[in-house]
């Protein structure tokens, strides 16, 4: 396994900064941080820094190192910003970047984390592939859904950076 996880974290994490950087070009201002599906549901704000913490810990554990706490907070913890946003997806990346000459296989170490309130106690291959990956592909898809609702004119190639259409295409 090595460094593929970091890889494809890293990946996403940079179409992550682009896909915000298409939301605030599309809004006049950055109100669309606290944009959510639902209101039982993070916001757009907290969505971006839970996907930047799950690269965080799936790949340090790998490394043998404690998660650190890159989340960006303004001067009061109201004051969400795209550029706190923005700083947090550098550091988060800049991070993994240092970490991949350091993580070496764990393939049957655990890897303890939480599920909510609930205890994860999985081998390091369990943990990436079943638990980690699917937990920062999920938060990452409610920043593109919200943004989709938002009448943002995203599209799945800036979501995973490979499909590519035309202005204006649609399906139907």
């Amino acid at each position: 396994m090595n460094n593929q996880p970091i890889a494809v974290f890293s990946h996403y994490l940079r179409q992550l900064r682009q896909l915000l950087n298409k939301c605030a070009d599309h809004c006049e201002d950055e109100t669309f941080l606290e944009a959510r599906l639902t209101a039982d549901m993070f916001n757009l704000y907290t969505q971006v820094q839970i996907t930047a913490g799950f690269s965080l810990r799936a790949c340090c554990p790998m490394a043998g190192r404690e998660v650190p706490d890159l989340s960006c907070h303004g001067i009061d913890n109201n004051q969400q910003t795209l550029a706190q946003l923005d700083r947090q997806l550098v550091q988060t990346l800049d991070y993994l970047t240092e970490l991949d000459d350091k993580v070496y296989d764990l393939m049957t170490e655990q890897i303890t984390d939480k599920a909510g309130p609930v205890a994860v106690n999985l081998p390091t291959n369990e943990f990436i592939f079943q638990f980690a990956l699917p937990n920062f592909m999920f938060h990452l898809s409610m920043v593109y859904a919200i943004a989709k609702t938002l009448g943002i004119p995203v599209t799945k190639g800036d979501f995973d950076g490979f499909h590519q259409y035309p202005v204006g295409f649609s399906f139907e």
